[in-house]
């Protein structure tokens, strides 16, 4: 009989092995398949989540003095031209999601309220080209501000509420009132940068740009300092700025990228060890352990290859279905998760089909070697012994 519809035959006699093998292959690849096809997902919402921690580069005028500077609170009066934005990008610079800013402290006024606020004119954060994308900061439309908490309090407006408020004799509309952040931003108006270089009549000027540094990981590997490289980048750009890095912000940024990484990496190898593991082990069993009907096999005719194809074609059927089963099922219940694990990227999947074909494709190798190998072995000796030896 062909070994396929005898293995066929087989499965159906002990169906019960049979399904405890591919219960078990499924639930390994299914893990796998759930914590590998998602991998560029994860890093995504890992890299969102790090970007929302904050810029940790300031870029400011030169003339600015930094003891002066922190000593206010991180404002100063001092501007510098609003193209050195173009030039960092033409340079490309080590730096991403650029925010050029420029702030005053102004009389903010609603109604019969007033209050000094540091009115604070922004745009939508620029990406520098081939890289990521996605914006840190969006714009603010022409005509309205966003208020922080405090200074809303001061000029009583309400969080849901439609407001006015007048700086320098223009009137914004209210778009929202922000939640506490226990920062100075808390006491500012936050505007368009063109707005504000208009109302502070400061054309084409900006007092800081804020970034985020995209070479501590690379930096980390090879021993050099990331203040150093790109200090001695913004040199070579311009001499009208100066260079200020949120130390403990970049290290709390590079960490949680590089734990999350790694012991991501470790459960991927740990299941991939376990699938490894399961599937050979359940072959070696099966055929280790059925001696004798491979000498009865021997002893009715069958050669050594086709019995060893037949167990091959069993563990091949098992590892193939589990495997399927396993794969399709972590991948479905992984795009089911996306919804309430990946809430910062928009709650998509990026399904990475490569690795889902390399599970199944790792289990049927172990297949083959945990169920052809021992049976060759086992098809090699003397039938009469392997009958036998069940027999003492």
């Amino acid at each position: 009989m062909n070994p396929f519809f005898l293995a066929l035959r087989e499965l159906q006699y002990r169906w019960k092995s049979g399904l405890v093998f591919v219960s078990v292959v499924a639930s390994v690849t299914g893990a796998l398949a759930y914590f590998s096809v998602n991998d560029t997902s994860f890093q995504k919402e890992i890299g969102r989540n790090v970007r929302d921690i904050g810029s940790n580069v300031v870029i400011l005028p030169a003339k600015v003095d930094q003891y002066s500077y922190h000593l206010e609170g991180g404002y100063s009066d001092v501007t510098m031209a609003e193209n050195l934005v173009s030039q960092l990008i033409e340079h490309r610079a080590s730096l991403n999601h650029l925010i050029p800013m420029l702030e005053r402290r102004a009389m903010c006024s609603t109604g019969n309220r007033q209050s000094i606020g540091r009115v604070v004119g922004l745009s939508a954060s620029i990406a520098m080209p081939d890289r990521p994308k996605a914006p840190m900061q969006r714009s603010i439309p022409n005509g309205e501000l966003q208020l922080g908490s405090a200074l809303a309090r001061e000029l009583g407006v309400e969080r849901d509420a439609k407001a006015k408020v007048t700086i320098a004799g223009e009137v914004f509309k209210v778009q929202r009132v922000n939640r506490d952040s226990g920062t100075w931003q808390d006491s500012a108006a936050f505007i368009d940068l063109q707005a504000a270089q208009k109302i502070f009549e400061l054309p084409e000027q900006i007092s800081r740009i804020e970034a985020i540094e995209c070479t501590s990981e690379q930096c980390e590997a090879s021993g050099l300092q990331s203040a150093v490289i790109l200090n001695n980048e913004i040199e070579k750009i311009t001499d009208k700025a100066s260079f200020l890095r949120k130390e403990d912000m970049a290290q709390a940024r590079l960490s949680v990228r590089s734990v999350s990484r790694d012991n991501f990496l470790m459960l991927q190898n740990v299941l991939w060890v376990f699938l490894g593991f399961t599937v050979l082990s359940l072959a070696l069993l099966n055929s280790m352990s059925r001696k004798t009907e491979i000498g009865v096999l021997q002893a009715v005719g069958y050669g050594r290859y086709r019995i060893a194809a037949l167990f091959l074609v069993r563990s091949l059927l098992l590892s193939g279905v589990g495997a399927a089963t396993g794969v399709t099922v972590g991948m479905l219940v992984s795009i089911e998760q996306a919804n309430s694990l990946f809430v910062m990227t928009g709650q998509k999947s990026s399904l990475d089909w490569a690795v889902a074909m390399t599970i199944g494709a790792v289990a049927f190798l172990l297949a083959v070697l945990g169920g052809c190998v021992p049976a060759m072995w086992a098809a090699g000796e003397n039938p009469a012994d392997l009958i036998g030896r069940d027999s003492r």
